[in-house]
């Protein structure tokens, strides 16, 4: 009998056990704006996290996991911070993706703002802490705060598709987009398709003007789709600082899908006049 008991007692102990690592928070992360990251002094900062929990957050019923809730904390490095309740957004994949906005009159007469993020769940009392942004930095994140664009500016953005010989040269890319941060680039949603302005001399360029309204950040992030803007580029973000003392910015490089190696292709749209300098910029950039 004592060892009948012993047996259901070591049962009990696993199953308890077993049950403890299932209610457990199993992953946290994909914290976007990225550490070092630009936002704009006018607006509330957009702040996204995501949590996974097995068998609670991938369950398909765009809801949150039962028991789980995002909070989100900021202020000056390395303290004091304020703490936010973030608002379950949508479903991501597996993840729940919950969003918070740290208030514009926190932002404003500031230059930077640290952030991070952290997951709980109420089922065992547990907290995931430590989630890491999309570029798998550690918190606490840096934000640099910057004025917004004073006055509206149409921004021209350059590619170069790989040429027949390159291993991912592709004869029939359909539409190409561009797409990123920020409402004028639709904020990582369908994009906006680029033109071909000389498509028999330079059947590889595409080019595009996108106009940012004024209010807007001059802090962008931006990558390329193609193949009727269904597939993207594998690379990380492109980076760039809008130039708001004209009313027209042309990025000064010509980007190169998922970097190829090699020339750019002939340069015969508005950017035309900044190739050379273009070129000058890609090298030491």
């Amino acid at each position: 009998m004592k060892k009948l008991l012993t047996v259901l007692v070591t049962f009990a102990f696993i199953f308890s056990a077993a049950a403890t690592v299932q209610a457990a928070i199993g992953w946290a992360g994909n914290i976007y704006p990225n550490n070092g990251n630009t936002v704009p002094d006018n607006v509330d900062a957009a702040v996204y996290f995501q949590l996974w929990k097995g068998g609670v957050t991938d369950a398909d019923n765009a809801a949150p996991g039962p028991g789980l809730s995002a909070t989100l904390y900021y202020g000056p490095n390395g303290g004091p911070y304020t703490s936010l309740a973030m608002v379950y957004l949508n479903d991501v994949g597996n993840n729940d993706q919950y969003v918070g906005y740290i208030p514009q009159a926190d932002l404003e007469g500031e230059t930077e703002i640290w952030f991070y993020c952290e997951g709980y769940d109420s089922t065992d009392t547990s907290t995931y802490t430590g989630a890491q942004d999309q570029n798998l930095n550690d918190p606490p994140f840096q934000l640099d705060v910057t004025p917004a664009l004073n006055q509206e500016v149409t921004v021209y953005f350059r590619l170069c598709l790989p040429p027949d010989g390159d291993p991912e040269y592709d004869p029939d890319p359909g539409d190409v987009c561009v797409t990123g941060s920020g409402a004028p680039l639709s904020d990582w949603g369908s994009g906006v398709v680029l033109g071909q302005p000389c498509p028999v001399a330079s059947p590889l360029f595409y080019e595009v003007g996108v106009v940012f309204p004024a209010g807007s950040s001059p802090s962008i992030e931006w990558k390329y789709k193609k193949n009727d803007c269904a597939n993207w580029e594998y690379v990380g973000n492109r980076t760039a600082t809008i130039d708001d003392s004209a009313a027209m910015y042309i990025i000064p490089w010509v980007d190169h899908w998922n970097n190829y190696s090699g020339d750019d292709c002939l340069i015969c749209g508005v950017g035309n006049e900044e190739s050379t300098w273009g070129k000058i910029k890609q090298t030491y950039r």
